[in-house]
């Protein structure tokens, strides 16, 4: 008899969604970065060092919390220690990265007032993320139910994320005559980090305390068992990468990351420009894009459900390479209606609509796939190193943001894309060749990802047979 998840247990392990994916990726993201070099003053290379120091030691952090807390051993279990421990932290520093210090304009205090301040920040994040990430394979050993589970957090924080950025600009950054571009409103960002934090706050005390009760249900470790040294955890990172499957997700998941992170660092110029919607016409489609996520369950349950992970995860990331590329060619063609219009915001509703969709339960079935590599590990190496996995997918999953950023740039240097000093005329050729390398970077990036999960060993029947085994 499979042991299906309370219903409490899944609403509070939805919400891990909300505090660091849904809520302060997405401000650290979408809008840090011009907060200090455009609206507080610090240079934008200070700036974007103090955000890449705070990333290496958040991609360090996080497998180190996953080592440690899989050899944590306490009344509380492996994972509840950190998550409660990071409620306080994470609420008050992602407030305070929005205060800097009053009146000062020199660069190094500011920078070093960010840099402190992100660093602390990442660190206590993943004090929450490392560990939470892990009960999906924790909670229940089903093949199916983890898929569920899984879209569960990962659908919730692409909803928050997208109800912030309209809220953002509806409500603190909106253009008023005391702030003609709004987003030059300092108030504003203050006003959106008190209520932010306060929705942090809530959603991480909600999380761990309505998982509280799954504490006893979950993996224990001895006390004669906790090795936590240094060694152990390399020799433990160096046994993962020789599983084959390990390796497969994580070659996968960095090519597809890579290719995400660059349409997200291109997406502004490719739906201002090239598709030349207007501002309004961005937040109605930002809007159509936050209800993608309610269609993902049903999805899952129609169309993954009982079906072998890897072969859905490769069907869904080829339907979204397959779609990807419609719109680009023909409006180059000029076979779709014109730049800007409503007749082209409607087809990329739909279209957008379609690929949320579809990326969300692929992103889903991936977090469901390292969820079953853990009962593998079992196996093979007798022990269970959930948050290492899960630390592996997430410092994979931030090499890969700051790389797919890297290529953006290099990217728009190619196409030899107009700095804002050459005006503000963009060619059509130019044009063209933005909308081209948009759809090109996805399609060869997650193609890549789709012949590295190819290696993937671990069948429906094979886990079947692995969970009665450790059982």
């Amino acid at each position: 008899m499979i042991k299906r998840v309370a219903a409490l247990s899944q609403w509070a392990f939805a919400c891990s969604g909300v505090p660091t994916t849904g809520i302060i990726s997405n401000g650290i993201d979408y809008f840090l970065f011009f907060f200090y070099s455009q609206v507080i003053g610090l240079s934008a290379a200070l700036t974007g060092l103090a955000l890449a120091i705070a990333l290496t030691v958040d991609a360090v952090s996080n497998p180190l919390v996953g080592y440690v807390s899989d050899h944590w051993h306490s009344r509380l279990g492996r994972r509840h220690p950190f998550m409660y421990a990071s409620i306080a932290p994470v609420t008050a520093l992602y407030v305070l990265v929005w205060y800097p210090p009053a009146g000062s304009h020199a660069h190094w205090v500011l920078f070093g007032y960010l840099s402190t301040v992100l660093i602390l920040l990442r660190l206590s994040m993943a004090m929450f993320d490392a560990p939470v990430r892990t009960l999906v394979a924790e909670l229940t050993p089903d093949y199916d139910e983890r898929t569920r589970l899984a879209a569960l957090p990962t659908s919730t924080s692409w909803f928050v994320g997208s109800v912030m950025t309209i809220a953002m600009y509806a409500i603190w950054l909106k253009d008023t005559p005391e702030h003609v571009i709004g987003q030059t409103n300092i108030g504003g960002y203050e006003q959106a980090a008190l209520v932010c934090g306060a929705v942090i706050l809530v959603s991480l005390l909600f999380c761990t305390v309505g998982l509280h009760p799954e504490i006893p249900h979950l993996h224990h470790i001895k006390a004669s068992e906790r090795t936590a040294g240094m060694r152990e955890m390399l020799r433990a990172f160096g046994q993962l990468l020789q599983i084959r499957s390990m390796r497969a997700l994580l070659l996968s998941s960095l090519c597809v990351g890579i290719g995400l992170g660059a349409t997200a660092a291109l997406w502004i110029y490719q739906y201002s420009f090239f598709y030349g919607m207007r501002s309004g016409q961005m937040s109605r489609l930002t809007i159509v894009e936050s209800l993608a996520s309610f269609a993902v369950i049903p999805v899952i349950r129609r169309y993954v459900v009982k079906g072998d992970k890897k072969v859905m995860a490769i069907r869904f990331l080829t339907a979204s390479v397959a779609i990807s590329m419609i719109l680009p060619p023909l409006l180059s063609l000029k076979l779709l209606p014109q730049r800007g219009s409503e007749g082209l915001w409607y087809l990329l509703t739909s279209y957008d609509f379609l690929s949320q969709v579809i990326w969300i339960v692929t992103a889903s079935i991936i977090y469901s796939l390292y969820a079953d590599v853990t009962d593998d590990v079992v196996l093979r190496l007798g022990e269970r190193l959930e948050g290492v996995i899960f630390a592996c997918q997430t410092f994979v999953d931030r090499t890969a943001t700051a790389l797919g950023a890297l290529l953006a740039g290099l990217l728009l240097t190619l196409i030899d894309y107009p700095t804002a000093a050459d005006g503000t005329r963009i060619p059509t050729e130019v044009l063209t060749r933005l909308g081209l390398s948009y759809m090109g970077v996805w399609f060869v990036f997650a193609s890549l990802g789709i012949w590295f999960i190819s290696g993937y060993e671990i069948t429906r029947s094979l886990h079947a047979a692995e969970v009665s085994g450790d059982s």
